[in-house]
């Protein structure tokens, strides 16, 4: 599997595209630009757009994206009828300065699910808090997790949003301490922020909580 960061600079999300046979393109946020440089010319069987949860900030361009790449669209369903309706008071786009977004989704996710690359695959990891679909996804080959905004190198993710829960965030950064101790992560791949190391999850826990 190949894993490409394209790290934002701004308050925008980071976006990171696996490939193998197949890509999926993760919370490809507002880099509609840099996203299409990326994945056009590219030989693949198949394309899937996954957002970790239904922030403006990281599923904001998947409207652009699927018209001008196509695939399929997949989220958590718990977060699935705020993009599917443009619920703006889950999306937040009036945050950015935008309209509503509404999204076809294609696959609703839930836990356990996984995405195939056909060579490898991503597991889905179902870690409410930031809001109540957010996810994170297990490449168990290369031991990597993209975390969302569950958790980052330093921090955790917002509960303050309509849909927060400290409470549940706490729980399912329990959860990816447990994963960490019983079948590894080598390094995590936040939604915001630099990349880290497995151990910061702990780290991380032991600060906020």
């Amino acid at each position: 599997m190949n894993l490409k960061c394209l790290l934002s600079g701004s308050y925008g999300s980071n976006c990171f595209i696996l490939s193998d046979k197949s890509m999926v393109i993760v919370d490809p946020g507002l880099m509609i630009d840099r996203v299409l440089r990326e994945a056009q010319g590219l030989h693949i069987n198949n394309l899937v757009f996954i957002n970790t949860h239904c922030h403006f900030d990281h599923c904001g361009g998947v409207p652009d994206l699927l018209k001008a790449l196509g695939g399929c669209y997949m989220i958590h369903e718990d977060d699935a009828e705020a993009v599917e309706k443009g619920l703006d008071e889950f999306v937040l786009a009036g945050l950015f300065g935008e309209g509503p977004v509404k999204i076809k989704v294609s696959k609703r996710l839930k836990k356990g699910d996984v995405v195939n690359l056909e060579g490898s695959n991503l597991e889905v990891i179902h870690t409410p808090g930031h809001t109540p679909g957010s996810i994170c996804l297990y490449e168990p080959k290369s031991k990597s997790l993209l975390t969302g905004d569950t958790v980052f190198a330093d921090g955790v993710g917002r509960t303050d949003f309509p849909g927060g829960s400290i409470e549940e965030l706490r729980k399912s950064i329990e959860r990816l301490i447990k994963l960490k101790e019983t079948r590894g992560v080598k390094k995590i791949y936040p939604g915001h922020g630099p990349t880290a190391d497995g151990d910061s999850i702990k780290k991380v826990y032991d600060m906020f909580f």
